[in-house]
């Protein structure tokens, strides 16, 4: 049992390291940041509909699953499956670009939901 204000803090922190890692072109660990960013901000969905959720990842699907609309949970598995594969070798931009771009569909949906802000104002860019 986690706070929502912890997975909250704990999925802005990792926005930041997501959006520098993109920048700075280590794309090695942009799907794993993505996915991570996007877990913990679902987490904090859970943590608000239930204090006592335990987070387990099949449980993390099943609210995707059921309550987000069918493209968010494309995305969402997509992102799964993207930092499955990404973690190991990944060298790929369009996975890394097609990572970021579904973690912000998912993070999107839980700020409206949740009222809150977890991504940064201003995004960095990439590197040429």
């Amino acid at each position: 049992m986690v706070s929502e204000e912890i997975h909250l803090r704990n999925a802005r922190e990792k926005a930041l390291t997501l959006y520098e890692s993109v920048e700075k072109g280590r794309l090695s660990v942009v799907g794993d940041m993505a996915f991570k960013v996007a877990e913990e901000s679902v987490h904090a969905f859970e943590s608000r509909e239930d204090p006592y959720a335990t987070h387990r990842r099949s449980g993390t699907f099943y609210l995707v699953k059921t309550r987000f609309v069918d493209d968010e949970r494309k995305c969402f598995r997509r992102l799964h499956r993207i930092y499955e594969r990404l973690g190991y070798g990944g060298s790929n931009g369009d996975l890394a670009d097609e990572a970021v771009s579904c973690m912000e569909k998912i993070v999107r949906r839980v700020e409206g939901e949740l009222n809150v802000k977890i991504l940064p104002d201003e995004l960095p860019k990439k590197n040429p």
